[in-house]
């Protein structure tokens, strides 16, 4: 047994019988041979089948069995800690657990037990290495047991996405996961879906991705029909050519942007037109986006620039998203701003926040390192409770007070001051920045130390080396920059990592025996393109050395390759063991691993996943941050306390600082200040994506039917039927918007509606009689319209029978029919955009957003019904069939 932490002791207190029983079943399971351990595990399926219910006595030896299998194929056992944090996920809530207690292994616990229903478990990751990395490694253990384990990458097509759906356990990033979710309910067949019913999820770094990337909806657009590359680069012109604060106000911490008066007269005066709130106000949409991408997204900070693209860069994982654009025109206004070819402009066609994609999962689960804070949002939100699991070894790490200079030069001269004292001592220094232009200029300051390095942003070139670079980021003097540390998957390690350092010898081994060597009689010797290689590798000549001996014997045959790699690695095995076990007792001594945080972040969980590199199972550490008054966080968020202390101090050198635990804890009211500001943003989008989430699940429901159903022509009928209707009730009571009509406009509005319903029947109706109308009953009139459209509709049919068959025919009114239904959906997505972005003025007139929203949401979700069904009868016959 061991001791719970206080304040989650009643949480974790109902587990610990499930803990034991697991444990007494060790012994029995060790002494199954590998053919036995499946076939136990083959008949927890059968038992669950009768069942239909995960019993305790299934989970324990589910948990028992997986823990067998993980051992006898990667060597690890899960321990106590960890049995602990697979029975919180499995019964759906969030498993806190310090980063290097091992959360991969723990997810293989639920996840194993969970597939024995056959319906499906997806673990999802942040990044396509870490889902790819986990899938193989852990992979081993589904393997043993008997369970298919899947891969869903970004670059993958839709039948191979479709086959990693259906195996047993499927590993798979948040956002390719939504996409395919959006993507399969745009599809125009049922086998063209990838994905099945949801069943159970399990979330790495559940914070992350349901709380700071839930601002931000997931998006699929198609191109739009309208695209003037021109006026992006007109709105850029005029954007560079006003003053802020002069011509504009812009509001960081909104990103909204105000014209001033002088600004209007010197707009109207470049565009030589009188208003530019009349009839041209439609640029101001593309200015304010063109000033918005010249003073709020940078370059190296935001986005990057690869392949001639603008690619943006995850401010939550510091990693780039090829295939993401900005919407609304923001993308393009920044691809005019750096001069790049502008891109097709699109349109939505369909949206989802993580908010309620991830509720659709009848049971999800979580971990993560640092959920603790935000555990009142998580569970009024997702119905998720976080239980925070102990360490299995004592907490060392120490987090230093806060040092706080008078600007940002200060600030980065400290930082690689400190980084130089501490370098002198050997100890392993990760120092955490927010963007890349941010590590680009620690780096430069480094350099003036001439001190050596590591980078890791978002650069493809960096990216390429990230576990190498996190895996050796523990060794003795090592210094590594990183833009972001969460969701890297690699520990550091104290010392290094023996497993990285020895995989990389091996690679260069691999190489030089590919590459065109020069042989000589005494053996082998480096040519310059392979010296070139191991530069790029990290590595000098001496470190392959050892390797040497073995390159004359090294053959070329696959067999003999393999034996020789096998030996050489467990050769480097034995070697490596001793001399990094006695550099990690080393660096202990010195005090671990040492963080420098270059300033305070949107969220502290975002901090303390930086922190949490240092002090990882039990190894000492330390953390400490540098922060400015000039850092983001004070400009948006803070007070004058900060330089009002400084000026009462009268601290006028800059290389003074203050520090205190007084200070540490304003700073940390400060935060808070910022995270309850974005909880209010991501409870907004929430709140109003509750009604786009009911009429998403009707029009999802409805989508569903259509795609299984054989027969759309009942559908077509039902929809010229009310479109009919329609149509007579207002020839009988004219909705007018205008009281002052004449009766002859009346009249116009009667003859609009008749010629739309002669449109249907394909002109087949004789022109209008208003007197013969008015004088007619209105039902004598429904029913006459509609056997008209029965004769045409029949006309229509036997026409397409004839020249494209049967068959040919029902697909394509099955056809039409999407087409339809797609086409409402995002025009209904589109207004209720619109509607959300001008109900905020109503405030003014004492009426509540939100209620207005719905109300209006409510009435154009009605409207789109009526104009999908138009759409599809006009879609139905507007084509025309010849007979050949």
């Amino acid at each position: 047994m061991f001791n719970f932490l206080e304040n989650e002791k009643y949480k974790l207190k109902e587990y610990q019988p499930l803990v034991n029983q697991i444990n007494l079943l060790e012994t029995s399971v060790k002494n199954y041979t590998d053919i036995e351990l499946k076939e136990q595990f083959d008949k927890l399926r059968k038992e669950y089948f009768l069942s239909q219910n995960f019993s305790n006595d299934i989970i324990a030896r589910s948990f028992s069995l997986t823990r067998e299998a993980a051992f006898r194929t990667i060597g690890l056992r899960p321990f106590d800690q960890q049995l602990l944090g697979g029975l919180v996920l499995n019964s759906g809530k969030i498993t806190e657990m310090k980063t290097g207690e091992g959360k991969t292994l723990v997810a293989t616990l639920p996840a194993a037990l969970n597939a024995i229903s056959g319906r499906g478990v997806h673990i999802v990751t942040v990044n396509d290495y870490l889902a790819k990395r986990d899938s193989t490694w852990m992979g081993q253990i589904y393997d043993y047991l008997g369970l298919t384990v899947g891969l869903v990458q970004s670059q993958m097509e839709s039948q191979e996405r479709k086959d990693n759906y259906f195996q047993d356990i499927t590993y798979i990033t948040n956002s390719e996961l939504g996409f395919d979710y959006l993507r399969d309910n745009q599809v125009k067949t049922f086998q063209e879906m990838v994905q099945r019913k949801f069943n159970y999820c399990i979330i790495d770094e559940v914070d992350a991705i349901l709380i700071d990337e839930a601002r931000t909806p997931l998006v699929l657009s198609i191109p739009d029909t309208i695209h003037n590359p021109k006026i992006y680069l007109e709105a850029n012109t005029t954007a560079k050519s006003l003053i802020r604060d002069v011509d504009f106000k812009a509001d960081e911490k909104t990103k909204n942007i105000t014209f001033t008066d002088i600004g209007i007269d010197k707009i109207e005066y470049f565009r030589k037109i009188p208003n530019i709130y009349g009839t041209n106000a439609g640029f101001l949409f593309y200015l304010q986006n063109a000033i918005s991408a010249n003073i709020f997204f940078r370059k190296n900070s935001e986005y990057i620039i690869e392949n001639n693209k603008i690619a943006i860069v995850d401010e939550f994982t510091g990693r780039v998203m090829p295939d993401r654009r900005w919407s609304n025109g923001l993308h393009e206004a920044i691809e005019a701003k750096e001069s790049i070819d502008i891109t097709q402009t699109s349109r939505i066609s369909s949206s989802i926040t993580y908010q309620n994609f991830f509720t659709l999962y009848p049971k999800l689960a979580g971990m993560t390192g640092t959920a603790k804070s935000a555990a009142l949002e998580l569970e009024s939100i997702y119905n998720l409770e976080v239980v925070v699991i102990p360490t299995s070894k004592k907490f060392q790490r120490k987090d230093l007070p806060d040092k706080v200079y008078t600007n940002d030069f200060a600030k980065w001269k400290a930082i690689a001051k400190e980084c130089f004292e501490i370098h002198k001592t050997g100890r392993p220094i990760l120092v955490g920045t927010s963007s890349i232009e941010k590590s680009d200029f620690v780096s430069f300051l480094l350099e003036n130390y001439k001190l050596q390095y590591n980078v890791l942003n978002a650069r493809p070139e960096n990216l390429k080396y990230e576990s190498e670079i996190v895996g050796e980021a523990g060794c003795l003097n090592a210094i590594t920059i990183a833009t972001n540390m969460a969701g890297r998957g690699t520990d550091i390690i104290l010392g290094g990592s023996p497993g990285f350092k020895i995989i990389r010898l091996l690679k260069i081994l691999v190489l030089k025996v590919k590459l065109k060597e020069a042989r000589t009689k005494k053996g082998l010797f480096l040519t310059h393109e392979l010296y070139k290689e191991l530069q790029k590798e990290r590595l000098n000549y001496d470190a392959i050395t050892q390797l040497v001996k073995f390159e004359t014997e090294f053959d070329k045959k696959q067999i003999v390759r393999q034996k020789k790699l096998s030996t050489l690695f467990f050769y480097l095995k034995i070697n490596y063991k001793s001399r990094f076990k006695n550099e990690k007792q080393y660096i202990n001594q010195l005090g671990g691993l040492y963080v420098i945080g270059t300033e305070r972040q949107d969220s502290k969980r975002i901090d303390n996943q930086l922190r949490g590199r240092a002090g990882r199972q039990g190894d000492a550490g330390s953390s400490r941050f540098f922060v400015s008054i000039e850092d983001k966080i004070f400009r948006l968020f803070g007070d004058n306390k900060f330089s009002n202390l400084f000026n009462q101090l009268n601290l006028t050198n800059e290389e003074i600082s203050l520090e205190s635990d007084l200070i540490t804890k304003t700073l940390d009211n400060t935060q808070e200040r910022v995270e309850n500001y974005y909880y209010d943003i991501r409870k907004q989008v929430y709140d109003y994506d509750e009604l786009i989430t009911e009429q998403r699940k009707t029009f999802y429901l409805f989508r569903s039917k259509v795609l299984k159903t054989q027969v759309s022509g009942n559908l077509i009928i039902a929809s010229t039927e009310d479109v009919i209707k329609k149509i007579v009730k207002s020839i009988k009571t004219p909705q007018l918007k205008f009281t002052n009509l004449t009766h002859k406009q009346e009249n116009q509005i009667i003859l609009e509606d008749f010629e739309q319903c002669r449109r249907i029947m394909r002109y087949a109706l004789p022109p209008i009689n208003l007197k013969q109308i008015n004088a007619s009953n209105h039902n004598v009139l429904f029913e006459f319209l509609m056997q008209e459209f029965w004769i045409s509709y029949d006309i229509h049919k036997t026409k397409a029978f004839s020249s494209i068959g049967e068959e040919y025919y029902k697909e394509y009114e099955r056809s039409c029919v999407l087409e339809s239904i797609d086409h409402g959906w995002s025009t209904n997505l589109e207004k209720m955009e619109t509607i959300r972005e001008s109900i905020v003025w109503r405030v003014y007139a004492q009426k509540d957003p939100l209620a207005e929203y719905k109300k209006e949401g409510f009435s154009t979700f009605r409207k789109m019904d009526e104009e999908m069904k138009r759409f599809l009868v006009f879609a139905v016959f507007d084509t025309d069939f010849y007979v050949t």
